[in-house]
């Protein structure tokens, strides 16, 4: 009885926190731009966050980031909160020039309008 060889397979590198997003997220801190290329350095960027600024967004993120290291949750999702925060604290680069800022948006009353009946 002859015993064949298999190939011998490569182990599995565990390459959480490393997946490319793509394109790059550039984001600006105290006027310098850095390149957010993947969840590793979204986290180190978080970690570098003024404690002062840090609130529920941050913590967001900074959990999102750490939940996908950990492998609990995808990368795509931790860079999603990554940049939902970037974008709150308007320090998102736009590709041509400086961090996008966010207009404000108008406060809609929750009372009905007029000739119409508010909901039972």
């Amino acid at each position: 009885m002859s015993v064949g060889l298999k190939a011998a397979r490569r182990p599995k590198v565990n390459v959480v926190g490393t997946m490319k997003t793509g394109v790059p997220l550039k984001v600006s801190l105290d006027g310098h731009v850095e390149e957010i290329d993947n969840v590793s350095d979204a986290a180190d960027f978080l970690q570098r966050w003024p404690i002062e600024r840090r609130g529920h967004v941050y913590r967001s993120a900074l959990n999102a980031c750490s939940a996908a290291i950990a492998a609990q949750i995808s990368e795509s999702d931790a860079i999603k909160a990554f940049t939902g925060f970037a974008r709150v604290t308007g320090i998102l680069v736009a590709d041509s020039g400086p961090a996008m800022r966010l207009e404000p948006r108008p406060v809609q009353s929750r009372m009905p309008k007029q000739g119409r009946q508010a909901p039972k």
